[in-house]
C-alpha cells in the first residue's frame, strides 16, 4: 500500500482477507474444546470415542462438531480392518453377566530384557476386564490362584473359555473348576475366532499400552497394567455397549435383564443362548 497498491490488491497478493484490515478476528469458541481433545487423544482413538469421553463435560455437544475439530487438528483416525466373515458363530455365547469368562495370554518385554507374560480374564457379556496379571512365567497353579481371588469376590461363571494351552488343560485347574461347578469350554485348535472376546481385548491392550508404554522392569509393568485395567473398566467407553464403560453397563438394568444396547437409540438386541457342547 506504501507503493500505491490498493488495499484489496495488497491483501490478494499476500493472501490475507481484506476483512482483517477493518475488524479484529473473532475469538475461537472451540479453543477450550480443542485443548480438551488434544489432552484426551490416545493412540488408535477415533472421534466417536473422544466424544463419548468428554460429552458430559461440554454438554450439549454434537458429535459432528467433535468430528470437525478432530479433522482440523489432524488428531488421526482409527485403523480400520475388514473382518473376514466365515459364517460360523461363537459357541457358548454369553447371555448375562458372569455367564462366560474368557482368558488368554499375550507377551511383551522390558527395557532390561525381561520377558513378560500377561494373563487377562474378561467377562464376555459386560466386557469387564476382571484380572490383568503379569509375570515372567505363568503355570497352571498361578492361573488357579488368580481365579481363586476372583471367585472370592464375584459369583462363579457358568463357563470358562480358553484355548488348549498347557496352563488351561492342566489337571489341577480342571479339578479346581469342577469343585467350583464351572464348566470348561476349549476352542478348537487353530480357531482363535472362537475366543474372539479375548482376542479383541488383547488387541486393544496392545494398541493402547503395550505398543505405547515402556516397561522398565516387572514392577513397573505391574503398576502400569493395573492403572490401565482401571481405565479400561471405568473410563474407556465401549462401542458395543452404546459407548458406555463396562463398569457403567454392569450396573445398568439392561445388563441385569441380559440385553445389549446397540449404537442406535431405541433398538435393543437380546442375545439368545445356543447349545453347549
Amino acid at each position: 500500500m506504501e507503493r500505491r497498491v490498493t488495499a484489496r490488491r495488497a491483501c490478494y497478493i499476500t493472501g490475507i482477507s481484506s476483512a482483517r484490515l477493518y475488524r479484529a478476528p473473532a475469538e475461537d469458541r472451540d479453543a477450550v474444546l480443542r485443548d480438551r481433545l488434544r489432552a484426551t487423544w490416545r493412540p488408535n482413538m477415533g472421534y466417536r470415542m473422544a466424544h463419548a469421553l468428554i460429552k458430559e463435560e461440554f454438554e450439549p455437544l454434537n458429535v459432528k462438531r467433535v468430528h470437525r475439530i478432530w479433522k482440523e487438528e489432524k488428531l488421526g483416525r482409527m485403523k480400520r480392518y475388514r473382518k473376514k466373515r466365515t459364517g460360523s458363530t461363537v459357541p457358548c455365547e454369553a447371555t448375562g453377566p458372569n455367564h462366560v469368562w474368557c482368558v488368554d495370554f499375550c507377551f511383551d518385554s522390558c527395557l532390561n530384557g525381561t520377558r513378560l507374560k500377561i494373563l487377562s480374564v474378561k467377562d464376555e457379556f459386560t466386557r469387564e476386564c476382571l484380572a490383568l496379571e503379569v509375570g515372567t512365567n505363568f503355570k497352571s497353579l498361578r492361573v488357579r490362584t488368580v481365579l481363586e481371588e476372583l471367585l472370592a469376590n464375584r459369583p462363579a461363571p457358568r463357563f470358562f473359555r480358553s484355548d488348549n494351552g498347557p496352563e488351561f488343560i492342566a489337571r489341577s485347574l480342571a479339578v479346581f473348576l469342577s469343585m467350583k461347578k464351572v464348566g470348561s469350554h476349549f476352542i478348537k485348535p487353530g480357531s482363535p475366532w472362537q475366543n474372539g472376546h479375548a482376542e479383541s481385548f488383547v488387541s486393544r491392550l496392545r494398541d493402547d499400552i503395550l505398543d505405547v508404554e515402556v516397561f522398565h522392569n516387572l514392577a513397573d509393568a505391574q503398576v502400569k497394567l493395573a492403572v490401565y485395567r482401571r481405565y479400561y473398566n471405568e473410563q474407556r467407553p465401549h462401542s458395543s455397549l452404546g459407548y458406555r464403560t463396562p463398569a457403567t453397563f454392569a450396573e445398568s438394568e439392561s445388563c441385569r435383564d441380559g440385553v445389549f444396547k446397540t449404537r442406535n437409540p431405541g433398538i435393543s438386541i437380546s442375545s439368545t443362548p445356543e447349545g453347549y457342547s
